[in-house]
């Protein structure tokens, strides 16, 4: 079985083998993935973190043996929450910037170096790494950081993220790993009543069909942080989402869950 790693800071993942096709989620720097197929210079790919799979152009990742792959996988890697983080390695002296979300591995604090199976990067600033301890109190000051980024569809770094792309990286940061879509993200967790929300539960709503269309993540005096046009903060209650630069609900609350106890 092949494994492959992202070592570009973005890596576009889509729906066919063909840069013209619909985006359909990103892989971070560090992430690594399953190579289930190939044709020509694009691989089928399964990311090893929430199992989303997609086509990517194979030359924008590095070919791995699983062997090398999986003590790195399973190593509980940093996670920097650095909107950009400036980074170089032991191949070039130019710095290059990772997006919060991606993956350090072996990471040492006393001289800011990890490595990723066999090239040596070292971070140009300090990374910074929230505590999973008492996350509710740490949850809404993360997902602040990503306020006004645009919408992009497939996106989930600080150029352009949607909506469930949004939520996966805001707990990601924590050390929780949810799926990639809204749709699939609404069966983890457990319910809770709006009035009994807390700062990092994710609210979830759906359309006149019953389908989950849109998520987002509760803060602090009954506002939600989502992606709608732009990573926002509006107001929520029993209804739904109350923008209040529209003055209307734009969103139809179906449920809240609980997905970081």
């Amino acid at each position: 079985m092949q494994y492959a790693v992202s070592i570009l800071p973005v890596v576009p993942v889509r729906s066919s083998p063909s840069e013209k096709e619909e985006m359909v989620t990103q892989l971070l720097f560090g992430e690594y993935v399953i190579v289930l197929e190939t044709q020509k210079k694009w691989s089928y790919i399964e990311i090893c973190q929430d199992g989303y799979r997609g086509w990517l152009y194979s030359p924008m990742v590095k070919p791995v043996t699983k062997e090398s792959a999986i003590p790195f996988i399973n190593s509980g890697p940093r996670i920097p929450g650095n909107l950009f983080l400036p980074v170089v390695n032991n191949e070039s002296k130019y710095p290059f910037y990772i997006p919060a979300g991606s993956l350090l591995y072996e990471y040492n604090p006393a001289c800011s170096t990890f490595r990723i199976n066999d090239i040596q990067f070292k971070c140009r600033q300090e990374p910074l790494f929230y505590p999973h301890e008492n996350i509710r109190e740490n949850i809404s000051q993360a997902a602040l950081i990503f306020r006004n980024i645009p919408y992009l569809w497939g996106g989930k770094n600080p150029f352009g993220m949607d909506c469930s792309g949004l939520t996966q990286t805001v707990v990601k940061l924590f050390g929780i790993r949810i799926p990639r879509d809204a749709s699939q993200q609404v069966d983890k967790g457990t319910n809770v009543n709006i009035s009994e929300a807390k700062p990092g539960d994710l609210a979830f709503f759906d359309n006149e069909q019953g389908e989950i269309i849109h998520t987002g993540i509760i803060t602090a005096h009954r506002q939600i942080i989502h992606a709608s046009g732009m990573v926002r903060l509006d107001r929520i209650d029993h209804r739904g989402i109350y923008n209040s630069t529209l003055k209307q609900y734009t969103h139809k609350l179906r449920v809240i869950k609980n997905v970081l106890d």
